[in-house]
C-alpha cells in the first residue's frame, strides 16, 4: 500500500480531527486568545494528527506490502497466511487471522479432495486388474471352443465374441490409464527408444483391430531415435490406431507411420511421427475441437462407437509427457496425428 492510498483510507477519519481543531481555534478566538497562539495551536494539532498518521502508516506499511506482493505473484493464495508475519496492530490481526482461517478451510478441503480423488484411482486400478482375470478366462475359453468347433458359422460368431471381448479389455485399459494419467510422474522413466520398435509394438498390439480392417500399415522414415516414456507412448499409439482403424476408408483403408527430423542442430531440434489414415476426415470447423473431452463431431454422429475419449487422453498424456501434438485433416482426404519427442533428453528434465 502506497502511502497516497493510505491517505486516502484515513481521510474520512480525519475530518472529524480537523473539525475539533477549527472549533478550538474558533474558542481561543472567542476568548480572545491572540491570533499568533491561536494559529501556532491549530499547527501543533495539526502536526500531532499528521505525526500520528505518519506513526501508523509505518506500522502497517510492512503488512501490507507483503500482502499486496504476494496477492499478486503467488501461485498458491491459499498459502498466504503462512507467507507473512502476524501484525502488531488490530487491524492486522484480525485480517490474519481470518486468513488463517480461510487457508486452513481451504487446505482441508484441497487435502480431501486430493485423498478422494488418491481412492478413486486406486479404485480403479484395482477395478481393472481383477476385471482383467474374468477376460483372460473368457478368452481362453473361446480357444479351447474354436479348436473344437468345426462348424464354420459357428466359428465366425466365436471370433466375432473373442473381437468384442478384446473391445472390452481396450476400453478397460483406456480407463485404467485416464485414472493413472493424474499421477503419470509416479510411473513415467524416460529412456531412449528405436521409433520403429515403438510402433512395430504398437502395430502388433493393435494387429486384430487392424486385420479385422483389412488394413495393411505403411512405415516410412522410422530409422530414428526418440526420448520418451515407452508403456505411456505404445498406449498413445494404440489410441490413434484404433481411431484410425474406426474411420479408415472402407474401400481401401491403409494408416501410414512416417517419421523425420525437424530443425536439425537447432534448438528446438525434435522427431516429428505423423500417423495418417485415408478416411472420411475431419470438418475444418470440427477441427480445432477434436481433442475435447467427449467431443465426436459430425463423424461420431455417423459413427456411434464413438466416445469422445480417446484423442482427449492422447492429448491430456501428451501433454503431461512434454510431447507435441496436432491434428491435421482434410474433410474426406484422410485425418492425422503429429507427435514431436524433443531430441535432447536434458529437456525433460529441465
Amino acid at each position: 500500500m502506497s502511502p497516497l492510498d493510505y491517505l486516502k483510507s484515513v481521510v474520512p477519519s480525519m475530518v472529524p480531527l480537523v473539525g475539533a481543531d477549527l472549533l478550538c481555534m474558533f474558542v481561543l478566538a472567542v476568548a480572545g486568545v491572540g491570533r499568533d497562539v491561536i494559529v501556532f495551536t491549530g499547527f501543533i494539532a495539526l502536526a500531532g494528527a499528521l505525526m500520528a498518521i505518519s506513526f501508523a502508516y509505518m506500522r502497517r506499511r510492512s503488512f501490507y506490502q507483503s500482502l499486496d506482493t504476494l496477492i499478486t505473484s503467488s501461485e498458491h493464495p491459499r498459502w498466504l497466511a503462512d507467507m507473512v508475519d502476524r501484525p502488531t496492530f488490530s487491524e492486522g490481526e484480525l485480517t490474519y487471522d481470518a486468513l488463517s482461517a480461510v487457508a486452513k478451510s481451504a487446505n482441508d478441503d484441497v487435502a480431501a479432495y486430493r485423498r478422494q480423488v488418491e481412492d478413486y484411482r486406486e479404485y480403479i486400478e484395482t477395478w481393472v486388474h481383477e476385471a482383467k482375470s474374468p477376460l483372460a478366462a473368457a478368452h481362453l475359453m473361446l480357444a479351447n471352443l474354436e479348436e473344437t468347433t468345426v462348424d464354420d458359422a459357428s466359428y465366425e460368431r466365436l471370433q466375432s465374441v473373442g473381437d468384442e471381448l478384446k473391445r472390452i479389455e481396450g476400453y478397460i485399459d483406456q480407463a485404467l490409464f485416464y485414472a493413472r494419467s493424474e499421477a503419470l510422474d509416479r510411473d513415467y522413466l524416460i529412456r531412449k527408444y528405436s521409433l520403429a520398435d515403438l510402433v512395430n509394438v504398437s502395430i502388433k498390439s493393435n494387429a486384430s483391430a487392424l486385420i479385422a480392417a483389412h488394413i495393411t500399415p505403411v512405415r516410412k522414415g522410422l530409422d530414428l531415435t526418440v526420448f520418451t516414456d515407452e508403456k505411456w507412448i505404445e498406449f498413445v499409439l494404440g489410441q490413434i490406431i484404433q481411431n484410425s482403424v474406426k474411420y479408415a476408408d472402407a474401400a481401401d483403408p491403409h494408416i501410414e507411420f512416417s517419421g523425420r527430423l525437424l530443425d536439425e542442430g537447432g534448438a528446438n531440434e525434435c522427431v516429428e511421427l505423423v500417423v495418417a489414415d485415408n478416411g472420411c476426415g475431419v470438418s475444418a470447423a470440427d477441427l480445432p475441437r477434436v481433442f475435447e473431452k467427449g467431443f465426436t463431431g459430425s463423424n461420431g454422429r455417423t459413427h456411434k462407437r464413438a466416445t469422445g475419449i480417446g484423442l482427449y487422453l492422447v492429448k491430456r498424456l501428451c501433454d503431461k509427457m512434454d510431447v507435441g501434438i496436432d491434428a491435421r485433416s482434410r474433410e474426406g482426404e484422410g485425418f492425422a496425428i503429429a507427435l514431436r519427442f524433443h531430441t535432447n533428453k536434458f529437456h525433460y528434465f529441465g
